[in-house]
């Protein structure tokens, strides 16, 4: 009854002024997007999550070839962070050390090590340079950082067990080597190194 009674104009204007007073209801607001870690973020965390199965794989092997493949699956995924800088520096020592440039190998490891010293495996690799060079100290220091780093690499390990024998510590050599052989039962001749090891902690048993 009350719009019959309106005129064309106030009724427009009574329109106008009731759909101004209608609230307005807020859209709903869209779901946040999911957060994504960084691609470099997310390929660090599954090699870190490869590297542990092969480890686990690795104290389980069934026989000598595949506990080889698992070791060269593991030192591939130890060294795949390296930047080409930090590969170039090492390949040279590589060859440096082939060629008993024990030195030379230990300068371009300690330089990529200044590239990229977050990288455990280049720790070991400079060990072994200093232990080829005579330097069992240094070498001893290095692997303290590699071990800290990477428990789980039996390499770092066995490195220890040459850098301690070398410096006639045969406690502290037969005690890495046990650690090696707990991280990889099928390293090559490990059970009679263990015993010669005993032998020279120990003495002859009587």
């Amino acid at each position: 009854m009350l719009l019959k009674a309106m005129k064309p104009f106030r009724l427009a204007a009574f329109i106008a002024v009731t759909a101004l007073s209608v609230p307005v209801m807020p859209a709903c607001a869209a779901p946040p997007a999911p957060v994504t870690a960084p691609p470099h973020v997310s390929q660090e965390t599954a090699r870190q999550s490869r590297e542990k199965d092969l480890v686990a794989k690795l104290a389980k092997a069934r026989s000598d070839a595949e506990a080889g493949e698992i070791r060269s699956g593991l030192e591939e995924l130890r060294t795949k962070p390296l930047r080409p800088a930090t590969m170039l520096l090492l390949r040279r020592a590589t060859r440096e050390l082939s060629e008993q440039k024990a030195g030379d190998a230990i300068e371009d490891l300690g330089a990529a090590l200044a590239l990229q010293n977050d990288v455990p495996a280049l720790w070991r690799l400079r060990a072994q340079a200093r232990l080829a060079g005579g330097d069992t100290d240094g070498a001893v220091s290095d692997l303290g950082i590699a071990i800290q780093r990477d428990p789980d690499d039996a390499l770092n390990w066995q490195t220890l067990t040459d850098a301690e024998e070398a410096r006639s510590d045969s406690q502290a050599a037969l005690r890495a080597w046990q650690h090696a052989m707990t991280l990889d039962p099928r390293l090559p001749g490990a059970d009679k190194r263990l015993e010669k090891l005993r032998l020279k902690a120990f003495g002859q048993p009587t």
